[in-house]
C-alpha cells in the first residue's frame, strides 16, 4: 500500500516527512521541519512522525524528534502512544529512550490495553522487568 493511501489530503510537506521518517533520512527531516512541517504532525491514522520513527525502529530520529520537542504522548486512533509502539516492536532502548522523555507509563488504548498487558501478551519479558522497575 502506498503511503499517499494512508494520508488523508495531506500537504506535499507533510507527505514527505511521512517518507523522510520511513527512509530514515534525518537530513531531509530537518530541511522539511525547517520549512515548516508540524513535528507533531498526524497522518489519518493519527500516527505522528515519532510514532512512525518507533515503527521503524529507528533510535537516532526518534531521539532527534524528542529534542526537538516532539510530544511524546501523542496518541494515534487506536489510542497507542509511542511507548506502546516501542513495546509493540520489543526494543527496549526506544523504551527507555520514551520513558526518560516523559512518556506516560499508565496510558491505555481505546481497547483498555496497557503497556504492562502489552509486553506480558507478547512476552517481552525484559521491557516487562523494565517497566516494572519504574514503580
Amino acid at each position: 500500500m502506498e503511503d499517499e493511501t494512508v494520508i488523508k489530503n495531506p500537504p506535499s510537506l507533510e507527505l514527505r516527512l511521512f517518507h523522510a521518517v520511513e527512509k530514515g533520512n534525518i537530513e531531509e527531516v530537518k530541511s522539511l521541519l525547517a520549512q515548516g512541517v508540524s513535528i507533531n504532525a498526524k497522518d489519518s491514522l493519527g500516527n505522528s512522525s515519532l510514532i512512525k520513527a518507533v515503527d521503524e525502529e529507528d533510535l537516532e530520529l526518534a531521539k532527534f524528534f524528542i529534542q526537538k520537542g516532539a510530544n511524546v504522548n501523542l496518541r494515534n486512533t487506536m489510542g497507542e502512544t509511542a511507548l506502546y509502539r516501542a513495546v509493540f516492536r520489543g526494543n527496549l532502548d526506544l523504551v527507555k529512550l520514551l520513558v526518560k522523555a516523559g512518556a506516560e507509563t499508565k496510558a491505555k488504548t481505546v481497547g483498555g490495553v496497557s503497556i504492562i498487558d502489552l509486553a506480558e501478551e507478547r512476552g517481552e519479558d525484559g521491557i516487562l522487568k523494565y517497566l516494572e522497575s519504574l514503580k
